[in-house]
């Protein structure tokens, strides 16, 4: 054996806290992947502001739905790939409509309206309990009453999605998840075109939700 290629006793020691550094940092990988490849399922509660459907610039007038009560339920798919997830989601949220006078500052309630929307979204991590999602679906309005801008009735819209999640273990197969949620689409219906309102309006809806994820 060459000398030059023994091994001193602090070259060993070394070695061998460098291992255990290393067998410490796999069985911690390993011990995270399941999480990250585990399927759950999810129930939130939660609150969801709209934008305006309608900006009238000549009647002055705008149609906004206002803050609506949210429950939604979501699961949890594994890609296969790291820490990534897909999940399929449906929100069902009910709000008062309100049309507002620009010029007077007067509302007038016309009725309520539920949103019903369904997504696919993706996930991943941004840093420890956070991550981000993004994806897309449609939305759909069911006036109580088919008038206004819903005369024919209730309509269907795409749209896009993102935002950012944070959980926080409950028990072992139990986490608190709060969301933060973002989503934009055009908005129009048939007898707005059909009463030349030139192309659509763009609506913005932000949530926040908070729920809790059961891991299968």
């Amino acid at each position: 054996m060459n000398p030059g290629n023994e091994l001193t006793p602090d070259a060993t020691g070394r070695h061998l806290r460098w291992m255990r550094s290393l067998l410490v940092a796999v069985a911690i990988g390993v011990g995270a992947a399941p999480l990250a490849a585990q399927t759950s399922g999810q129930l939130s509660l939660g609150l969801t502001a709209s934008g305006a459907l309608v900006t009238d610039g000549v009647l002055r007038v705008t149609l906004r739905p206002t803050i609506a009560p949210t429950i939604g339920i979501a699961f949890a798919i594994p890609t296969g790939k790291g820490p990534y997830r897909a999940l399929i989601e449906a929100h069902y949220a009910r709000s008062s409509l309100h049309a507002n006078d620009m010029d007077f500052g007067t509302t007038d309630n016309i009725g309520s309206l539920t949103t019903i929307d369904a997504l696919i979204m993706a996930e991943g991590p941004v840093t420890g309990a956070l991550r981000w999602q993004a994806g897309g679906g449609a939305i759909f309005y069911r006036p109580a009453e088919n008038q206004g801008v819903f005369l024919d009735g209730p309509t269907r819209r795409w749209l896009l999605a993102g935002g950012v999640v944070w959980t926080h273990p409950l028990s072992p197969g139990m986490r608190l998840v709060v969301t933060g949620r973002v989503d934009s689409h055009t908005f129009t219906t048939d007898i707005l075109q059909a009463r030349n309102y030139a192309g659509t309006q763009g609506v913005q809806r932000f949530g926040l939700h908070v729920g809790v994820e059961r891991i299968f």
